[in-house]
């Protein structure tokens, strides 16, 4: 069974429970979905305790008697044996992240950095950026990213479990991060350098940085 199909027989079954067993259930499932167990497992075993407090429910039993007094206790053992992901695999990803999205930031500037110089005969603003935008792009990616993730793991009806990995969704904040800081840092040139680049220069370093996405960060 899939990891999809599998999420959506667990709702079905959270349906079934009692308002108590539904919430109790349901922090399990925040446990495990941020917990390190793959989302595959995660999955197989959220739903053999579906089943299980239906099944126990049916015969009068809530859940802290089947599972315990805190609900990440009855996964706590499978949870644990999991080794922590290595040291240079979580610098790798922090490190893709502002690659990501300085890669997209210069695709953005050389884009319409030629869109304005076609129609108005001036790129603008398009053909500079600031030491400050290239910080805050970098930095402001992570904490985007981060917070977007701690919030798709808070969403327990969610069809996609979490994943530590770019998806539409996640590059779509890339961008939008990239656009608006664009302008903002127009408004900061004065705290720190700006330099101007062309569109072209823009986009052959927009280039560069998705081949190196590629090779670096998203070999299979």
């Amino acid at each position: 069974m899939k990891v999809k199909d599998m999420i959506k027989e667990n709702n079905a079954l959270r349906e079934q429970l009692t308002p108590f067993n539904r919430s109790y259930f349901e922090d399990m499932i925040l446990a495990m979905r941020a917990s390190r167990v793959d989302a595959l497992r995660t999955e197989e075993l959220l739903l053999e305790a579906a089943k299980l407090l239906v099944q126990e429910q049916g015969k009068g039993r809530n859940a802290k008697q089947i599972f315990g007094e805190h609900p990440e206790d009855y996964f706590r053992e499978i949870v644990e044996s999991v080794p922590p992901a290595p040291a240079r695999s979580k610098l790798s990803y922090y490190l893709m992240i502002p690659w990501a999205a300085l890669t997209c930031l210069f695709g953005v500037l050389g884009a319409f950095g030629l869109l304005f110089q076609w129609t108005t005969g001036s790129s603008g603003i398009f053909n500079q950026v600031s030491l400050f935008t290239l910080i805050a792009v970098g930095i402001g990616s992570i904490v985007v990213i981060e917070l977007f993730m701690k919030w798709m793991a808070a969403l327990s009806d969610s069809d996609t479990p979490q994943t530590k990995g770019f998806d539409l969704k996640g590059l779509s904040i890339y961008i939008a991060i990239a656009a608006v800081v664009i302008f903002v840092g127009t408004y900061l040139d004065t705290l720190l350098p700006v330099f101007s680049i062309s569109p072209w220069i823009s986009l052959i370093i927009f280039a560069a940085g998705a081949v190196g996405l590629k090779v670096l960060f998203l070999k299979k």
